[in-house]
């Protein structure tokens, strides 16, 4: 870790390359519409594999994010602070692409996977419901916002109330192990139901964070040995519980396997990611555009083979968010690129390196 520097907690490396490796799963995994079948790869087994836990881990990142910028701060901001900052990171970006992109996007029905109608109705529908968004996993920065505020505001009142840490951390736990195995109506509202989903992720994370000199003393996560029996153990979990209420356990060790990969990146300072850091939320943000333009737009004026149209999509909707990313940054000066990041929930601050706590984040 670096030393602190104006008043920010250390930069920490290794969460920086959990924060690459989501990414690069989830674009990659947005890179397969074209596969032959349908469903857009999702029956491949590679696409399932990475699917257990690539989501997880990136709301595993913003728990531990979350703990590690605010709650182990003597400063920690006050609720309505922190909700402000929220909004301003997360739903902010999330209205101002989603007005830009409907309208367009209703212009596509010949090659969108689903038709909208350029109505007030269906643009308020849009902005609420999972299913209806204008860029489909834009749930991530709803389910992200309720998760961050939820377990904030739950971790500050236990504190206010003189409730150990670990007690909160626990009930917390028990609150997202239980309700997703009780007889509810899954609610499409604002990603309600994948918070809940995913809130257990979100919770390992934050205890992660919280307890992780005492994790980091027991588990050998630098071990090439101890990296080779997670990718076994997970692969092994993999078809052995998939489809099945005990899958969360496989995703787990999914994580396991990515923070052991991270640490060993980062103590063996392997440097090929370093050039992606601070861009994923950009990344996540963009992306999208790129995969469209790349499939399902490329593809009717061209026929190529399904691979084809899968690597053009993961480079560029990488690489070419990445340019935007540099591009702001390199020109922070412009009043007009200040704008611009403030309505993509980017910081650009000149000379800074400090870790995204996105969604994505």
């Amino acid at each position: 870790m670096d030393k602190k520097s104006e008043g920010r907690p250390p930069f920490v490396k290794y969460i920086a390359y959990l924060q690459v490796i989501g990414i690069v799963l989830v674009v990659l995994g947005h890179s397969f519409h074209e596969y032959p079948g349908g469903n857009f790869g999702m029956d491949m087994l590679m696409y399932r594999m990475m699917h257990s836990f690539r989501m997880p881990l990136f709301v595993f990142v913003s728990g531990f994010l979350m703990v590690y910028t605010t709650i182990l701060r003597f400063d920690a901001s006050p609720l309505p602070s922190f909700v402000w900052n929220k909004v301003k990171r997360l739903l902010l970006p999330f209205v101002v692409l989603s007005l830009v992109t409907f309208f367009p996007r209703t212009l596509m029905s010949g090659v969108a996977d689903d038709a909208m109608t350029a109505d007030v109705a269906t643009f308020a529908d849009a902005l609420l419901y999972n299913g209806k968004l204008v860029i489909p996993y834009y749930w991530f920065l709803q389910a992200s916002f309720l998760l961050l505020v939820f377990n904030y505001a739950m971790i500050r009142l236990g504190r206010k109330s003189g409730l150990d840490d670990r007690w909160v951390y626990l009930l917390l736990l028990v609150f997202f192990l239980v309700l997703p195995l009780c007889s509810f109506e899954r609610q499409a509202f604002f990603s309600i139901e994948k918070a809940i989903d995913l809130g257990g992720y979100f919770v390992a994370g934050s205890v992660f964070a919280r307890y992780s000199d005492s994790i980091d003393r027991m588990v050998p996560w630098r071990s090439p040995c101890f990296l080779l029996l997670c990718i076994l153990v997970w692969a092994g979990l993999f078809f052995l519980l998939e489809n099945t209420c005990w899958f969360a356990v496989c995703s787990m060790v999914g994580i396991c396997m990515c923070v052991s990969m991270a640490k060993i990146l980062e103590h063996r300072n392997y440097g090929f990611l370093d050039h992606l850091i601070g861009a994923n939320y950009l990344i996540f943000l963009l992306s999208w555009y790129c995969n469209v333009a790349s499939q399902q737009v490329l593809s009717h004026f061209v026929s190529l083979p399904w691979w084809v149209y899968s690597v053009l999509s993961l480079v560029s909707g990488i690489y070419v968010p990445w340019l935007g990313y540099r591009y702001l940054k390199t020109h922070s000066h412009s009043r007009w690129v200040r704008v611009a990041a403030f309505l993509l929930g980017q910081n650009i601050q000149s000379g800074s390196r400090k870790t995204n706590n996105a969604a994505c984040k």
